[in-house]
């Protein structure tokens, strides 16, 4: 929590029932959802109107309906990038490096670093005049 005391397990299950994830949630003795591709996920076109784009209840289970529901992969040589695109084409170039050298027997690129193992990702409430990379600077840092 922010103040940093843990949640209950209360607030626990209230969480994970918001967001799709509770045992409740499963068809029992599975791990599938009760709301799932078979039942279209049990869109409420009301929801739709009301609450939601998708219509479905559980950021979990809308999830879980997107990935179900990609269809084939896209054919990505036939793509025309531009200068917008350039962290798709940086990333693009760096997984096909990383891969021509794990095929030459290397590591690829940043499979021996260090000095990124400590960073964390973090979040605190400051006071909206503060420097946040000074203020956030030891929340970064692993703490074992």
């Amino acid at each position: 929590m922010v103040d940093g005391t843990s949640l209950s397990q209360e607030e626990i299950e209230l969480e994970e029932r918001m967001t799709g994830r509770h045992p409740d949630q499963l068809i029992p003795g599975t791990f599938k959802l009760k709301r799932n591709r078979e039942n279209d996920y049990m869109i409420s076109r009301e929801r739709q109107k009301s609450v939601n784009y998708t219509g479905i209840e559980g950021v979990n289970t809308q999830d879980v309906a997107l990935q179900e529901t990609m269809g084939p992969i896209y054919d990505r040589t036939q793509e025309h990038l531009g200068a917008s695109d350039l962290a798709v084409i940086t990333t693009r170039r760096l997984l096909l490096q990383a891969i021509k050298e794990v095929q030459e027997g290397g590591d690829p690129i940043g499979a021996m670093a260090t000095s990124s193992h400590n960073v964390r990702a973090g979040e605190m409430l400051m006071p909206e005049d503060a420097n946040w990379q000074e203020a956030i600077k030891g929340e970064l840092v692993a703490k074992w």
